[in-house]
């Protein structure tokens, strides 16, 4: 069999398949978000076919990853993050494969990574940017009026650029003075081709449609921010977007955001660069300042755990 993308759900290949054909079905038989089979596919096309070439799933041993995780470190230069969350990608791989007896165990679970999990959380902290409040106002002020209002909800509510992009009327209530984030804008849509690329508006990553997003709340400057914008921009669309592309006729593409509003707002404000979701950590640990409680601000930040909201706000 050459091409696994033609099996279905439920169709086991053959044994003898490589180790990359099976990591495709594993990226794409089992259900999961169209953007986590386009990041499975890129960790397979950077760190697992260079290396492993057509190698059979059954050919490989304990010492073979071993080598692997010694070729990510010594000739990709990957943190030590970076090692481990593919490592980890490549066992639940196996994992699969077993489950589905294309091999008869997982040689990764005899593999002792030379990075301990300390030094992974210590190498992500260092990874945490957290803006002064100065340099955040500063690009904010820099930002185009028609999409300044993203930055306040980045800055003020903790919404990652998707969720901030995907933003519409119905879901901001002024007189309760909060916003329900359960959407995003998405390069994800299926293009036709088995590939995934075409934009769309769907509901934000681990929640199913109809699923309550969650609710967050709306600070009066932001508020404000929003409330100037639909008074000059009005919203788009049947689903009243606030933050179309700039003809106002489609979604707005990331890579026209950071190359058109975001980079050029650093240039305007005089600021080095910082990504933005930045302005999120920026978010969260203004409120940890203020004594808000973690466990309300994971919530607010959708998190999926404490622990992981206080690894990302320390530096």
């Amino acid at each position: 069999m050459g091409n696994p993308r033609a099996l279905g759900k439920g169709v086991d290949p053959p044994r003898g398949e490589s180790l990359v054909e099976v990591f495709e079905l594993w990226a794409t038989t089992r259900g999961v978000e169209n953007s986590s089979v386009k990041q499975y596919r890129s960790i397979s096309a950077r760190a697992v076919q260079p290396f492993f070439e057509a190698e059979a799933v059954g050919a490989v041993t304990t010492c073979r990853i071993e080598r692997w995780v010694e070729w990510m470190i010594r000739d990709r230069g990957y943190k030590s993050s970076t090692v481990r969350f593919r490592f980890n990608v490549l066992v639940a791989v196996f994992d699969w494969a077993v489950g589905r007896d294309l091999v008869d165990s997982n040689p990764c679970r005899s593999v002792t990574l030379p990075v301990s999990r300390a030094r992974t959380h210590r190498d992500q902290r260092a990874d945490v940017h957290i803006p002064p409040t100065d340099a955040v106002l500063a690009v904010i002020g820099a930002a185009p009026e028609r999409y300044r209002g993203m930055f306040w909800l980045m800055a003020g509510c903790g919404l990652r650029l998707g969720e901030a992009m995907g933003v519409t009327r119905d879901r901001i209530s002024f007189a309760q003075g909060l916003l329900t984030v359960d959407r995003q804008v998405a390069c994800d849509r299926d293009t036709g081709s088995g590939r995934f690329g075409s934009m769309r508006l769907r509901h934000v990553k681990w929640r199913e449609d109809g699923e309550k997003g969650r609710r967050v709340p709306l600070p009066g400057v932001v508020a404000l921010a929003l409330r100037r914008h639909l008074r000059d921009f009005d919203t788009w669309g049947d689903e009243e977007l606030l933050f179309p592309n700039v003809t106002g006729t489609g979604l707005l593409y990331p890579y026209y955001w950071y190359q058109r509003i975001w980079r050029p707002a650093f240039a305007e404000a005089g600021l080095d660069y910082f990504k933005p979701h930045s302005l999120r950590h920026y978010y969260a640990a203004s409120l940890l300042s203020q004594g808000v409680p973690v466990s309300e601000v994971s919530a607010w930040l959708g998190h999926a755990s404490v622990s992981f909201t206080e690894r990302s706000t320390r530096t």
